[in-house]
């Protein structure tokens, strides 16, 4: 259990609730989130990427987390529930080019008192033309609160748990005993779209050995640790990472890592290679097993 602590920024609206719809500015969402990030590294209340990083080798840490929910909801249901639980895992970063600052935003969800889950590549990645850069959390409000530390983390299986300083929306609880044709949701950041909703089901289990690459660039260490991980249909691209993909009951079954899709090609007349076909994009999560090994004791519940 964390101290909150009462640091964040409220500003304007750029996300608006007419009841229960919410309605999103994206434009104006993203300039408010670094006006806001502005004003909180004005006041010394960021923790640099460089310092974070230096936490991404502890393995576990001391958190609770809630007993699944029982109770099935209908699919708008399912999306405030989750929306309120959902944030912008964001990297606020002083450009060595344009010398303004920007804001890049993936995915996270709360996944106990105080504490987000995201994917361990958000936090680690190539930053070349980052002077200076910070992680930042935002949630459907259109409040920012700084991440204070990493928790925990495991490079192999792409997992995070991030402390964030004043953080007070309620957690999602984690399914361990999902199969596959289960219905599932997913809440998400996609391409800057902020709180997407997209459906789908539960495809498969399988073991991942690959690595979570950056961009184009392929990883340093392309064969990880396995880990259990899921494919599901719920659709979601790149921004989305560290998502929560949940079921029906608003539980996490799994936390989005990559898309990827098989090409085809052939060669033309003059030997060049060209594309005649795609293959179905293969979206692969982290299962919500692999997050719950975060924790120490990875078993304990809160009642």
């Amino acid at each position: 259990m964390f101290r909150r602590l009462a640091i964040f920024i409220a500003f304007l609206p750029a996300v608006l609730l007419a009841g229960d719809r919410l309605v999103v500015d994206d434009e104006a969402f993203e300039g408010q989130a670094i006006s806001a990030a502005t004003a909180l590294h004005g006041k010394d209340k960021l923790v640099s990427l460089t310092k974070l990083r230096t936490q991404l080798k502890r393995a576990r840490c001391n958190v609770v987390l809630p007993e699944p929910r029982k109770d099935r909801l209908q699919p708008r249901e399912v999306y405030r529930l989750v929306r309120s639980s959902t944030v912008a895992v964001a990297t606020f970063y002083h450009c060595t080019k344009c010398k303004k600052w920007h804001f890049d935003s993936a995915s996270g969800f709360v996944a106990a008192d105080g504490v987000v889950s995201t994917s361990e590549h958000v936090v680690d990645f190539e930053d070349d033309g980052m002077k200076d850069g910070y992680l930042i959390v935002v949630d459907s409000k259109g409040r920012v609160f700084p991440v204070a530390e990493v928790l925990a983390a495991n490079a192999d299986s792409d997992t995070c748990l991030l402390r964030v300083a004043g953080l007070d929306l309620p957690p999602l609880p984690l399914n361990r005993d999902a199969e596959v044709g289960d219905p599932v949701f997913c809440v998400s950041h996609p391409d800057g779209n902020h709180w997407m909703f997209t459906s789908g089901m539960l495809s498969r289990f399988f073991i991942n050995h690959e690595a979570a690459s950056d961009g184009d660039k392929p990883p340093a260490k392309p064969r990880v640790a396995p880990s259990l991980y899921i494919n599901v249909t719920a659709e979601y691209s790149p921004g989305s990472s560290g998502a929560p993909v949940v079921d029906e009951c608003g539980n996490v079954v799994g936390q989005v890592q990559s898309i990827t899709s098989s090409i085809e090609d052939q060669k033309d007349g003059e030997g060049k290679n060209i594309t005649t076909s795609f293959g179905m994009p293969l979206r692969s999560c982290v299962s919500a097993e692999e997050i719950a090994k975060l924790t120490r004791p990875a078993e304990k519940r809160a009642k």
